[in-house]
């Protein structure tokens, strides 16, 4: 480690900058993995979905199949009853009522078929989505679970450099490091190179006596966005 305060300081920011990276970082992974879990759930939620909907087809097949028992249960009963009759008057009522349950039982086995036939279209395409989904997902699931390890290491990394931090910060000249903490709490750029005698960010001209300072190897401050700034010539000489 240099004796340079300057030099010091420099570390300090760089190793600040190192950890803002990962922070970064860790920010965007996390953002990714809701995007991916929320994919997820809206795959799963479609399947839940189309799994409703062939479940209530389902039901409506077997009311109409109900339905259809009924008038089979129905029309053998008037057929006996048919067999029993000797009244010519009453039989010609009954076997009238036989014919209108064949008349309904033949519109009604088209209601069934065309309920079962809409029940196997929504079954296969359900099996259709249900196939394309496992794939789906178990690359969402691979991908969160790989980005979830990526970021565990990162945190690891970001936990180990803020503990090293308090040495760096220690060897830094005490109101150097005041400055430094405000700015750092109100831009990610808190410490910036001096660019043709002015600030590299607003572009404020620094006076001729603050940049003869700076060359020297001091650290100045913009009277405008009151970022630090410093020469980055000053790092080859002090180095």
């Amino acid at each position: 480690m240099s004796e340079n305060p300057f030099l010091r300081f420099i570390d300090l920011v760089t190793f600040d900058q190192k950890i803002q990276s990962l922070e970064n970082n860790i920010v965007d992974i996390d953002a990714e993995i809701v995007t991916l879990n929320k994919q997820e759930n809206s795959i799963k939620s479609d399947l839940d979905d189309m799994h409703m909907s062939v479940m209530q087809l389902k039901k409506k097949v077997d009311e109409h199949e109900l339905e259809m028992k009924v008038l089979d249960q129905k029309e053998k009963e008037k057929k006996q009853l048919l067999d029993r009759l000797s009244d010519y008057k009453e039989y010609q009522a009954i076997k009238a009522e036989v014919e209108a349950i064949q008349r309904m039982q033949v519109d009604h086995e088209q209601i069934v078929l065309d309920a079962w036939a809409r029940l196997e279209n929504m079954q296969i395409a359900e099996n259709k989505k249900k196939n394309m989904s496992i794939d789906s997902l178990q690359q969402l699931h691979e991908q969160s679970e790989q980005l979830t390890k990526k970021n565990e290491d990162l945190r690891t990394q970001c936990s180990g450099l803020i503990a090293q931090r308090v040495e760096k910060e220690s060897l830094v000249p005490a109101e150097w490091l005041e400055k430094y903490m405000m700015m750092r709490a109100r831009v990610a750029d808190p410490v910036v190179e001096i660019s043709h005698q002015s600030c590299s960010v607003c572009s404020q001209m620094i006076t001729s006596q603050d940049y003869v300072r700076a060359k020297r190897g001091a650290l100045i401050q913009c009277q405008t966005c009151y970022r630090l700034l410093y020469v980055p010539e000053i790092m080859e000489k002090l180095v």
